[in-house]
C-alpha cells in the first residue's frame, strides 16, 4: 500500500457505483456535524461493500461522536486489521480510546501528509496562523543571541518553514521528514544540505556524536508519544555547548494522550522527567500557542534545553 493509499482509495472508490455514492453522502454528513445521519450513511454503505475500509473508518468515527464506543472501538479494530500500514490512521483513533494496540503510527503520519503537502503552506498561513517557526527563532535568539549555527538538524522539517525562519543564521541544514512530497517542496527552498525520507529517531542514531549545535522541532512532537528515545539521541548528536529547541501540543493538568484531533497532547511533568534523565537542562520553557483550530488558540509549550555537561 503506498504513501497515498488514504486519497487513492477515495478517488477510485468501492467498486459498487450507489455505494460510492452513500458514502458521499455519510462524507456530507459527518462535514456537517452530523454525526447520527452519517452512521447511518456509513452503515448502508457497508451493507453493499462490508471490506471497503474508507467506509469502516468513518462508521467508527460516527459511532465514537455518538457515545457508542464500543461500536466504535470495533470498527476501527476492523481497520486496523486490514491496513496494515495504517494509511487510513485507525490505530490513531484506537490509541485516542486507550485502546490495546492504539498508537499513532508512522505511516498514518506519512499519508496525512503526503495529502496535505500541496496546500500545507497556505493552509498554515490562512486558516491555522501557524507560526511555531517564528517562536522557536524568537525563544533562540533570547537565549543564545545573535549566534550563527554551525549545523542544524530539523526534525520533521516538513516544507521547510523552519529553515525560512532562521535563514542566514545557519551554515549547514539537515532535515528529516516522514513525507517525501513534504521533502521535496523543501528541497525547493535550497536551504538544506541533506534531506532524508525517515523516522526521527531512527535518523538521529545514524547521525555522528556531537556533531550538531542546535537541533530542533517545529510542531512535530505531536505525532510522537514516547519522546524518551528520542530525548537521548539528541542528547548524543549535540555539541557540548548545543542546544535543543521545540513545540509541544500542551496536555493540561491531564496525563500525555492522544486528543480528539488525533495529536499527542504531551504533559508537562513527562517532559521534564524526559529531559533531566536524558542529561537535557531547561533553559527556557514558556506556553505559548503555535496554531489556532476553528480560530481558537491550541494550547501548547515551547522548550530549549542544552547539554548537562
Amino acid at each position: 500500500m503506498s504513501s497515498t493509499a488514504r486519497s487513492a482509495s477515495l478517488a477510485q472508490g468501492s467498486g459498487d457505483l450507489l455505494a460510492d455514492r452513500r458514502f458521499a453522502y455519510a462524507e456530507g454528513a459527518w462535514a456537517d456535524g452530523d454525526a447520527r445521519a452519517a452512521f447511518d450513511l456509513y452503515e448502508q454503505t457497508l451493507e453493499r461493500v462490508p471490506d471497503w475500509l474508507p467506509a469502516r473508518l468513518g462508521l467508527g468515527k460516527a459511532a465514537l461522536a455518538l457515545g457508542r464506543e464500543a461500536e466504535a472501538r470495533a470498527a476501527f479494530e476492523r481497520v486496523a486489521r486490514g491496513d496494515e500500514a495504517d494509511m487510513l490512521g485507525a490505530r490513531a483513533f484506537l490509541a485516542r480510546m486507550g485502546a490495546e494496540g492504539g498508537a499513532v503510527t508512522t505511516g498514518y503520519v506519512a499519508a496525512l501528509f503526503d495529502d496535505y503537502a500541496p496546500r500545507f503552506d497556505a493552509h498554515l498561513g490562512s486558516a491555522l496562523d501557524y507560526r511555531a517557526p517564528e517562536l522557536l527563532a524568537g525563544a533562540l535568539a533570547s537565549v543564545a543571541g545573535a549566534q550563527r549555527w554551525a549545523r542544524v538538524l530539523d526534525l520533521g522539517c516538513g516544507t521547510g518553514l523552519m529553515a525560512k525562519a532562521l535563514a542566514g543564521q545557519f551554515g549547514v541544514m539537515d532535515g528529516v521528514d516522514l513525507s517525501s512530497r513534504m521533502l521535496a517542496i523543501a528541497r525547493e527552498t535550497g536551504l538544506y544540505s541533506r534531506l532524508d525520507c525517515l523516522e526521527a529517531e531512527l535518523w538521529l542514531a545514524g547521525e555522528p556524536a556531537q556533531s550538531a549545535d542546535l537541533v530542533i522541532a517545529a510542531d512535530v512532537f505531536c505525532y510522537i508519544e514516547n519522546l524518551a528515545p528520542l530525548f537521548r539521541e539528541v542528547r548524543r548528536v549535540l555539541t557540548r555547548d548545543g542546544f535543543f529547541a521545540f513545540t509541544v501540543q500542551d496536555a493540561g493538568e491531564g496525563p500525555s494522550r492522544v486528543g480528539a484531533d488525533l495529536r499527542v497532547h504531551h504533559a508537562e511533568a513527562d517532559l521534564l522527567r524526559w529531559a533531566r534523565e536524558s542529561g537535557f537542562v531547561i533553559l527556557h520553557c514558556a506556553q505559548v500557542s503555535a496554531r489556532r483550530d476553528r480560530g481558537e488558540p491550541v494550547p501548547g509549550a515551547l522548550y530549549v534545553l542544552s547539554r548537562d555537561g
